[in-house]
């Protein structure tokens, strides 16, 4: 939530004093962004299904973790940088509200083909 309200406040002056659309400078996109791929893990994958299959979220390898987090690092770099539909679309709202949208329906997919991956992934 901050990295979105940095972004809406303060993109519109960092696009006028750069001349471009979507500065590089601008970070607080990419930090909402990746902050959203990384909110559903917790939530989606369910307790019932660890009680399944014996696993107790205390029980995650130090591997199971970090490849979690490469993995959904690299999903959302790729849905940013591929830009599926609609996320082309959304850059152009109006400042900095076409900054943060696109790297926020990136994060979305990526949550998304992250959760599936944990899913065939955690048996």
């Amino acid at each position: 939530m901050v990295g979105c309200a940095i972004c809406i406040k303060f993109a519109p002056a960092v696009i006028v004093a750069t001349g471009k659309t979507d500065p590089g400078e601008i970070v607080a996109d990419e930090i909402a962004g990746q902050a959203v791929t990384f909110l559903a893990v917790g939530f989606l994958v369910s307790a019932k299904r660890f009680a399944e299959a014996g696993l107790a979220i205390e029980t995650f390898s130090t591997k199971q973790i970090l490849g979690t987090a490469a993995l959904g690092f690299l999903l959302y770099r790729a849905f940013d940088a591929v830009k599926p539909w609609p996320i082309h679309k959304l850059e152009k709202l109006p400042a900095g509200w076409g900054i943060l949208a696109d790297d926020l329906m990136a994060g979305v997919y990526a949550a998304v083909a992250l959760q599936v991956c944990i899913r065939l992934w955690i048996r």
